[in-house]
């Protein structure tokens, strides 16, 4: 009962569950066409590669849960499981998807793979980042759960992407990339103030900005890299 009273106070993110459960929905709007509304034609993999994405975001609601509530036994033993069995499995079905595309171009406006598969190389490495992180940092609350509320704003923008295309002035692959990132990193903004406002800015969120703001601008420029077409021709002959 000691440990459960000394914890209490250090509570970070008390509505996180209900935080990561709106990803859960904005996620469920933007795929709700591209994704749910033709379950029937799509492949397998997909089908995995979602449930696992979907199962990461539910792990998150709970974990806070099971913290505020003093089950840090069970805490940790899902955070364990989700690290190093889920996690490496979502990051296989990234690249699975990242490969898919680049063999479907006809699905996809002219250049588009290119730079989608950029955004998810890079958004990858990012969840490598923010995940090594998280468990290296397990023992410090005020690190470990900066880390952990990164990885679902990585997943966000393809989400927020598709669900802008619901807004009619909305009407670009430019303009839905472009609102997406901008969206994450305005959320990100708001999570440094967050912090200001406590007294304390940990690295986290500033890292994460600077990694953010440098994807937003070189994604107008990926169609320019020839480099990067030719190693993503590569890629698509694995």
């Amino acid at each position: 009962m000691s440990d459960y009273n000394n914890h209490k106070s250090d509570i970070l993110y008390p509505n996180a569950t209900i935080y990561f459960f709106l990803a859960l929905v904005v996620t469920w709007v933007g795929f709700s066409q591209s994704y749910f509304g033709r379950l029937g034609s799509v492949d397998i993999f997909h089908h995995i590669h979602g449930a696992i994405a979907g199962g990461w975001i539910i792990v998150l609601m709970i974990q806070p849960y099971l913290y505020k509530q003093g089950k840090l036994a069970l805490h940790r033993k899902i955070g364990k499981l989700a690290a190093y069995i889920l996690f490496p499995l979502l990051l296989l079905g990234g690249l699975k998807m990242i490969h898919s595309m680049l063999n479907g171009l006809d699905a996809y406006p002219p250049g588009a793979p290119n730079i989608l598969a950029y955004l998810d190389f890079y958004s990858i490495l990012m969840m490598l980042y923010f995940v090594y992180q998280a468990i290296s940092k397990a023992k410090i609350l005020q690190l470990h759960a900066r880390y952990i509320c990164l990885t679902v704003l990585v997943m966000l923008p393809p989400a927020i992407a598709r669900m802008l295309f619901l807004i009619p002035w909305f009407d670009s692959f430019d303009k839905t990339l472009n609102a997406s990132y901008s969206i994450v990193i305005i959320i990100t903004g708001i999570l440094l103030i967050d912090d200001k406002r406590k007294g304390t800015i940990y690295p986290p969120y500033k890292i994460a900005i600077v990694l953010f703001l440098i994807q937003l601008i070189s994604l107008n420029f990926i169609g320019q890299w020839q480099w990067w077409a030719n190693l993503m021709l590569k890629f698509t002959s694995i």
